[in-house]
């Protein structure tokens, strides 16, 4: 065997010898010439190997990986039991018509190649072009997708996907529309979730605010569903739960309560009880549910005192009194008679993710939050359980009054009087934990109605959270549970549900799309499918939702807004007092005939100088801030497009200088 390797390594070094002595005397041309020829070939093969045994390689350069399969997904895609049929349905047309729809197109092809590969095949994949007046266009119309007019004759194109499992259960994205292209990989996701696992947790829903729709007090006409709901019932099953029930359903994995005023002790128990037992529950609590503040005017009661008590027995203290507010998170709202000043509304939040626990599981996909009028959550003193903040406020924050939000909020003059706290403030947190139950003597007893009112006729003013109600008995009844494990999240804000805090309505080819500008939705659903043990698709939620700012352009704007202001209400002082001079002139004029003075005309005159003068130093504020903007933006500019250029060419001529200095000189 030496014998034989050694003759063939003398073979090799035999032929190698004589191609080097062959190729010393080839001449320079020819050498370059089959330097070239040979590069061509190692080129080729390489190319060749790669594509064999790299072809499921890829980098996907885009900071929110939006062309990389998520592990939610992975996870997904893996537990599939059962073939599932998809359909992707795309007419070459639209393509030509749209190139954007084509790019966009190549990109949902490879995505479910690639869902394919991950499924080990359980995923199949058919390609279908719907052409004009062929069994696919029959195809596509039958399964629900939804076409858009081509050209003057009528013809339709058609790009949606179509799938069903074993069980003839099928689900339809009925048009891929470009505006939800961050949220493909989601969309598509969900909708083989649903298949592979058809039957859904049940979410228990007790709640006082019109989430399934009600009657509007001020136009008596039906009112819509939110949005949320038909994300929830996506995944989940969702059953109504009483708010003077006295037992929670067994079958209910998590229970959502959000704004339960007219929550009775005896519900309260019910729920103390269910998570003792090992529920799960979802509590959305607010100070001033600015959504639906006229709804709960209708629904007034004691029920979020109640599951105050619970939450403070659980280690978490609310105050309906007090209220967040934050200058660094300030939303710019429009308001006025004819919405025609903009300013920052400290107490409507826009949270980001510097404002999210970032080791929270819920933090997955979540880059924005959307809050109004939100409330304030305390750890209480003694408390067995782990509270463990998720949301919070920057340093800059606030406590307010509750009673400066809502309808008669001014929000000029909320930010005229703003002081920062210095320490932020918590407004969700994760419970776990060992807890006692809030009702140590059992189920309390139904008390007789009473009048609310206080002595002096009025409303009483708070509903912090009291002592429990007195107990029916001095001992608990039989299956009471005594302490037990508590697994919550709690949320100090609903409005974050509502639609006009996380959803904008965008018209397209002339049908109108609901599309999320914040990831609340995403937040709420992501919460219930923590708690009910599937995180899959957390990672999913919102992916690509980021509204991109320049943090010194806001400070700038911010600061200069802030003078803008103080000047703005020295004027308005001024301007009172020139009509209550000029109403006192012409109270002492005759039948309506105004005479003054020379003294006063000249009063008149210099004080409407001094507000000719405060308008001039307001329009140089307004362009000294246009100004200290346009040159931020010019340097951003320059950075984008010629610093780096310049950084690369001045090392390159560095390098250069340097090589040129180590060389020695011949």
């Amino acid at each position: 065997m030496n014998d034989f390797l050694a003759s063939v390594r003398a073979r090799i070094a035999t032929a190698f010898s004589g191609l080097v002595d062959y190729a010393s005397r080839l001449t320079p041309a020819r050498l370059a010439w089959g330097g070239l020829a040979l590069a061509a070939v190692t080129l080729l093969s390489v190319n060749l190997i790669a594509s064999q045994t790299l072809g499921g390689w890829k980098a996907d350069l885009t900071e929110d990986k939006l062309y990389s399969i998520s592990p939610g997904s992975v996870t997904v895609l893996t537990s599939i039991d059962e073939p599932i049929k998809a359909r992707l349905y795309f007419t070459k047309k639209l393509g030509e018509i749209a190139p954007s729809y084509a790019r966009y197109f190549d990109r949902i092809r490879s995505m479910l190649e690639e869902y394919q590969r991950i499924s080990g095949g359980k995923l199949q994949l058919e390609i279908l072009d719907p052409e004009p007046f062929s069994d696919a266009e029959d195809q596509a119309v039958a399964a629900g997708l939804r076409g858009r007019q081509l050209n003057a004759e009528g013809e339709m194109g058609y790009f949606g996907l179509a799938a069903s499992n074993s069980t003839d259960n099928q689900e339809v994205i009925g048009f891929f529309s470009p505006d939800r292209e961050n949220f493909v990989e989601y969309d598509v996701t969900k909708l083989i979730h649903a298949l592979a696992n058809p039957k859904k947790r049940t979410v228990g829903l007790m709640t006082s605010l019109p989430l399934d729709g009600g009657q509007n007090p001020m136009t008596q006409q039906q009112s819509q569903p939110w949005l949320i709901m038909s994300q929830i019932r996506e995944f989940f099953d969702v059953q109504t739960v009483d708010q003077a029930i006295t037992e929670i359903p067994s079958k209910i994995d998590v229970l959502l309560v959000a704004q339960p005023t007219t929550l009775t002790p005896q519900t309260a128990y019910a729920i103390d009880q269910y998570a003792l037992k090992g529920g799960k529950l979802l509590v959305l609590i607010d100070p001033m549910a600015e959504a639906a503040q006229l709804e709960l005017l209708q629904k007034q009661g004691e029920g979020r005192a109640e599951l105050a008590k619970l939450l403070k027995t659980w280690g978490v203290g609310f105050d309906p009194s007090k209220t967040a507010a934050d200058i660094r998170h300030a939303r710019r709202v429009q308001f006025g008679r004819e919405q025609g000043m903009v300013t920052e509304y400290v107490a409507w939040l826009g949270l980001d993710q510097s404002n999210i626990d970032q080791r929270d599981v819920l933090s997955s996909g979540i880059t924005n939050l959307n809050l109004a009028s939100a409330g304030i959550l305390t750890n209480v003193d003694g408390a067995t359980t782990t509270v463990t903040p998720i949301l919070k406020t920057s340093s800059e924050a606030m406590e307010i009054s509750t009673q400066k939000v809502g309808m008669s909020a001014d929000p000029i003059g909320l930010l005229r009087a703003y002081k920062p706290g210095g320490h932020p403030l918590t407004l969700a947190v994760r419970i776990s934990g060992d807890t006692k139950t809030t009702f140590p003597n059992g189920a309390p007893k139904p008390e007789a109605k009473k009048d609310k009112k206080t002595e002096n006729g009025a409303a009483p003013a708070t509903d912090v959270a009291k002592e429990p109600s007195k107990p029916a008995d001095t001992k608990p009844g039989p299956g009471h549970i005594a302490s037990g494990r508590v697994n919550a999240i709690v949320v100090a804000d609903t409005d974050l549900m509502a639609d006009r805090f996380w959803v904008e309505s965008r018209e397209m080819l002339g049908q109108e799309f609901a599309v999320p500008s914040a990831s609340n939705a995403a937040f709420i659903v992501g919460a219930l499918e923590n708690l009910t043990g599937s995180d899959a698709l957390i990672a999913l939620r919102g992916r690509g939702i980021k509204e991109r700012t320049f943090t010194l352009v806001e400070d700038l704007r911010r600061d200069a807004e802030r003078k803008f202001r103080e000047k703005e209400e020295a004027l308005t002082a001024k301007l009172k007092s020139v009509e209550q001079e000029l109403e006192k002139l012409q109270t002492a004029g005759a039948n309506g005939n105004v005479v003054t003075s020379d003294k006063e005309r000249e009063a008149i005159e210099g004080f409407t100088n001094e507000m000719l003068e405060t308008r001039r130093e307001l329009r140089q504020v307004k362009l000294a801030l246009r100004q200290s903007i346009d040159s931020l933006d010019g340097w951003l500019q320059f950075a984008n497009i010629a610093l780096i250029p310049l950084l690369i060419a001045v090392g390159g001529v560095g390098w250069t200088v340097w090589r040129s200095r180590r060389t020695p000189k011949s």
